[in-house]
């Protein structure tokens, strides 16, 4: 039991600089992710005269607009220094906040919008998880996961920090203050954490030296792929589908929060706390994933992470008492923590390292489509009254489809290895 741990540690010192470099980028993406636009989503529909429908369809907008442009931004990795493509990424979302906070005009703020969910939620994350997978192979579990809990830090951080904040500002005087954090904070330490371009893991330094341990990651592809090789390959577009399915159904479950309270009858209050359960199970089990993936791959994982997720959403139909608030966010929680997970280890162990750039927007682009077809597609399912019981039940069809893509995929993966 020590040993393990001992060598976690170990790891995590060795490489504490690239690592705290993953953990700052998906921490800064909190800017663009749909949680963090969300709160201000009553004092930006006064302030542009909005709808919610209209602010709904805006935010749709430009986040396909976004996932559409990934695969050509996102690529742009591969072929600059890591910290002049961070340098760009963190420059341009702080612009985007900046403007959010100036813009007097709706289609002004769409733009503006378009820049944050692009270059925040978009190619924050894309970097993080691309550096990742890129420089750690051995190690490259751990290094995913560890730098995968900004992302349940800025979950748990901002939400406080934003209500303080427009209550003592105001709400333009907060993404003033928000754009400064990035330009003062995060951009001089990101650039000091990889001014040295990293160098990829080497076991003479990173990891132990005994057999279980290697240059080459035997769970890494032994060629690298090409992003035509991979649009031909047809496990691409068996994994596509179902990697997708968690990001599609929480989202939808997550941003129509008020109507799920509702629907359950669940106090709102629990809810949020359920929120705070649901960022500490993804923490732990992403930091439990990490080890396990590195031994083993992604693949005895990816067998079974859907299934909380299935589950989750029976708890959602059936268990109206107040402690299916809890069952829902924690068994939500596992799934996630492993989805992140094998999200970064997935595309490197199949396709290699070389073109992990470029590989890894065109999936990512793929997931935020899906982030923003789900508010509109389950905003519709609201709107012609079915129930939170009812959705979930067509969540759960969906989400055993997934299940079932996978079978299929890890089968042929077993049958030709």
């Amino acid at each position: 039991m020590i040993a393990p741990i001992s060598r976690y540690l170990r790891f995590v010192r060795l490489n504490k600089q690239l690592l705290f470099f993953g953990l700052l980028m998906t921490f800064g993406s909190s800017f663009g992710q749909s949680f963090f636009v969300g709160l201000f989503q009553m004092q930006l529909r006064e302030a542009f005269d909005l709808t919610a429908s209209a602010f709904g369809g805006a935010f749709s907008f430009v986040t396909l607009l976004s996932a559409a442009a990934l695969p050509w931004t996102g690529r742009v990795i591969d072929q600059v220094r890591l910290r002049t493509f961070s340098a760009i990424v963190i420059t341009v979302l702080a612009a985007a906040a900046l403007a959010i906070a100036l813009v007097p005009h709706f289609w002004m703020f769409v733009v503006a919008l378009f820049f944050l969910r692009h270059f925040g939620q978009g190619l924050m994350s894309h970097t993080s998880s691309t550096a990742m997978g890129r420089y750690f192979s051995a190690n490259r579990g751990k290094a995913v996961t560890l730098a995968s809990t900004g992302y349940s830090l800025g979950e748990a951080l901002f939400p406080a920090v934003i209500v303080t904040l427009i209550v003592l500002i105001g709400w333009r005087q907060s993404w003033v203050a928000f754009s400064a954090m990035l330009m003062v904070g995060v951009l001089p330490l990101c650039l000091w954490l990889v001014w040295r371009e990293p160098q990829h893991e080497a076991p003479a330094e990173n990891q132990p030296d005994d057999k279980e341990h290697s240059t080459l990651h035997p769970h890494t592809a032994k060629r690298d792929w090409t992003r035509a090789e991979v649009l031909r390959d047809p496990r691409f577009y068996i994994l596509i589908p179902a990697m997708m399915a968690p990001a599609f159904i929480l989202t939808g479950f997550f941003i129509h929060q008020g109507f799920l309270a509702q629907s359950k009858d669940w106090p709102i209050e629990l809810v949020a706390a359920g929120f705070s359960a649901f960022a500490l199970i993804k923490i732990v089990t992403s930091l439990l994933a990490g080890p396990f993936t590195d031994r083993f791959g992604f693949r005895p994982l990816m067998a079974f992470y859907m299934v909380p997720l299935a589950f989750s959403l029976l708890a959602i139909s059936f268990i109206d008492a107040n402690y299916g608030i809890f069952i829902y966010f924690t068994l939500a929680g596992i799934s996630t923590g492993g989805a992140m997970t094998v999200g970064g280890l997935l595309w490197p162990e199949l396709y290699g390292t070389k073109h992990l750039g470029s590989i890894r927007s065109l999936s990512v682009s793929l997931m935020v489509f899906a982030t923003a077809l789900a508010p509109v597609i389950f905003g519709w399912m609201i709107d012609a009254g079915l129930s939170a019981s009812a959705i979930a039940n067509i969540s759960l069809i969906y989400s055993l489809i997934a299940i079932s893509m996978i079978s299929f995929f890890l089968r042929q993966e077993k049958k030709n290895p």
